[in-house]
């Protein structure tokens, strides 16, 4: 049923996975001489066989995050080549792409829509592989998706070198006065305070710093980073339009938006300017409130940040640490599962199984009294642990071609404080916040209901509505009727307060339409400038018109943002910088209807279930909201739920 960690799992992982490599390599040959293909006798065992490899890989990669050492980054080191070789095999193998065009032209008619949906998903994976390529253009694609990773490496390493080489010292206390202790801390040198262009320190000072000068040297150098970046720019927009050509798209927005929901760029821009267009009043009101308090003529772009902390102050009272006692680490994970509990009618019942680490909890989720998924929790520090929080999904619900069941299981990783002798973990609510976003993501992968493993939990999600339920999720950690379950004083007992929860949420919406704008300002411009390729110059003037509608204190001109644009040039964003708001409509439309309807109501829970979580990526998700919904997803929650009227 389900597959339990390994703790030998490293001693002979990179033979093992040869091994498992291998009978795949012998398996697929095996399927492709069947005389009768159809969906059960080759799709499903077809995908067994990346079911096979995810089952025994995935511990090994989550061990080299959670519990890094010499033998984790040596046995991950060795077996990324094999795999990342066996699945350029298989995406250029053009017998199987002709084998699941014959099951689908032959059986489509009688599958499910989810089985369809797995065979147009293969397809489209095969051909954006290029496999029905000749091989001149084979070879050129190839070519191109090396030079493209090489200029993606460079332009990272850059920004990287510049953000390394820069520090700022001062001796004087009066430049820092005011700076919180922890970071006053970091800085501290032998000659003083040091300040860097890394982001914990770069923001400490742009945000409490009160030297205007030395905000302004920070700025300067933080956007005037990687010059050299303009020819790359120019390069990569160049070759990711050729790329675009060879399979078939006019551009490479187009193609980008192949395997995502949004249907065309054109979609993608009326989306993002109808919310400009919105916000930008409010904006104008936010950045008002701000020249008012610093009483400066010239408000710059580096000053924003500084005034809105002190004007944050003022408005909204809010004191990190008071909320603290309220979040005691155990307490917040069983109010959590008491929620979900409520909400969609499962329980979570914790299991003694093999685990990497005392630290880690493994449940089993029930519903009608049947198991169904199970969840691990690798909640706090540690050494050899990467930074953030994560959701790692490991196995996946499906029946497999015997017909036999596999539930879900997922892991949920973050970096909250330790407990100690002296003192519980105690969290902010930004932690809890990141804790109901993740369990989002795990639920979305473990209620699922699919019985293909391609489309089930968050296999086949598109790119841009995959943070659909984890945003949704996290919206209930401002809620006043789901705190009120959990947030107690660790000591007292003392439940949160009206008042405090609304503090909560001034924060949250606190300068909400001028953050609105800045993300609308990058998802813009990374839409349009790869509609073709572009000159350095003309990349300036695009931006430089897009913030006519999203930019009320205009940067000066010798800010080189795109520089530093490593969400698109160096990362997986590339037209695909708007996914965040695209999702983001969904999850809080979603949450505004359960608010309507009232946070526990059981129907609008069940529906919610049935309709999306359980669908993983089975359908288009637009089709899913509008069954949960009634009808498709608008931009007026998203701007009620940040308080932008």
């Amino acid at each position: 049923m389900f597959v339990n960690y390994r703790t030998d799992i490293l001693e002979n992982a990179v033979e093992e996975l040869t091994n498992i490599l291998d009978t795949n390599r012998n398996s697929i040959n095996e399927l492709l001489n069947k005389t009768n293909k159809t969906y059960k006798s080759f799709i499903r065992p077809l995908m067994s066989l990346d079911t096979a490899i995810s089952e025994f890989f995935t511990p090994i990669g989550h061990l080299n995050f959670v519990n890094n050492s010499d033998q984790t980054q040596e046995v991950y080191n060795a077996s990324m080549p094999l795999l990342t070789e066996y699945s350029t095999q298989i995406g250029q193998n053009n017998e199987i792409y002709e084998a699941v065009q014959s099951v689908f032209e032959n059986e489509k008619d009688e599958l499910t829509s989810a089985q369809v949906k797995v065979l147009e998903d293969m397809q489209k994976g095969f051909r954006l592989s290029g496999v029905h390529l000749p091989e001149e253009q084979k070879k050129r694609l190839m070519e191109i998706n090396l030079e493209i990773s090489q200029l993606s490496t460079d332009f990272a390493q850059n920004v990287l070198k510049d953000t390394d080489d820069f520090e700022l010292v001062t001796a004087d206390e009066a430049d820092v006065a005011g700076i919180p202790k922890p970071d006053l801390k970091a800085a501290k040198c032998d000659e003083g305070y040091k300040f860097t262009l890394k982001m914990p320190s770069y923001l400490a000072y742009m945000t409490y710093g009160p030297n205007r000068d030395i905000r302004e040297k920070l700025y300067k150098a933080y956007c005037t980073r990687a010059p050299q970046n303009a020819d790359i720019i120019e390069k990569m927009l160049t070759l990711k339009t050729e790329k675009a050509n060879i399979l078939g798209f006019d551009r490479f927005s187009d193609l980008s938006l192949a395997t995502k929901n949004a249907k065309s760029p054109e979609d993608v821009i009326n989306f993002l300017n109808d919310l400009a267009e919105k916000a930008y009043r409010q904006a104008g009101d936010e950045i008002n409130d701000l020249k008012e308090l610093a009483n400066i003529d010239d408000l710059q772009a580096f000053d924003t940040a500084y005034y809105s902390e002190q004007l944050r102050r003022v408005k909204c009272g809010y004191d990190e640490q008071i909320y603290r006692p309220y979040f005691e680490l155990h307490s917040v994970v069983n109010g959590l599962f008491s929620f979900i509990e409520k909400l969609f009618g499962v329980s979570f019942k914790e299991v003694q199984v093999p685990v990497w680490h005392e630290s880690v909890n493994a449940y089993d989720l029930v519903k009608n009294n049947e198991t169904f998924a199970r969840i691990y929790t690798d909640l706090t520090f540690r050494k050899g642990k990467r930074d953030g929080a994560w959701m790692n999904n490991w196995q996946v619900r499906h029946m497999d071609s015997e017909d036999q069941f596999h539930p879900a299981t997922a892991l949920i990783c973050g970096n909250f404080p330790q407990s100690s002798p002296d003192s519980p973990s105690l969290l902010r609510h930004s932690d809890v916040v990141t804790l109901f976003h993740e369990m989002g993501h795990a639920i979305h992968h473990l209620f699922s209901d699919v019985d293909e493993a391609d489309v089930s939990g968050v296999n086949g999600v598109e790119w841009d509505v995959i943070e659909f339920p984890s945003q949704f999720l996290e919206l209930f950690a401002y809620n006043k009727d789901v705190l009120k379950m959990f947030a107690k004083h660790h000591e007292t007992g003392e439940l949160i307060s009206d008042e405090m929860i609304d503090k909560l949420n001034n924060v949250k919406q606190f300068m909400s339409a001028t953050a609105l704008l800045r993300q609308l300002e990058f998802g813009t411009l990374d839409m349009r400038i790869h509609e073709r390729p572009h000159t350095a110059d003309e990349v300036q003037e695009i931006l430089d018109d897009v913030r006519k509608k999203t930019a009320l204190i205009k940067p000066p001109a010798y800010n080189k943002f795109q520089h530093g644009f490593s969400h698109i040039f160096a990362g997986g964003y590339s037209a695909g910088y708007y996914s965040y708001k695209w999702a983001e409509r969904l999850s809080c439309d979603a949450y505004s209807i359960f608010v309507d309807k009232g946070v526990f109501d059981k129907v609008t829970g069940e529906k919610f279930l049935a309709s999306v979580l359980s669908k993983g990526g089975s359908a288009d998700p637009m089709d899913l909201f509008e069954k949960f919904a009634g009808r498709q997803p608008d931009n007026t929650s998203l701007l009620r739920v940040n308080g932008i009227n």
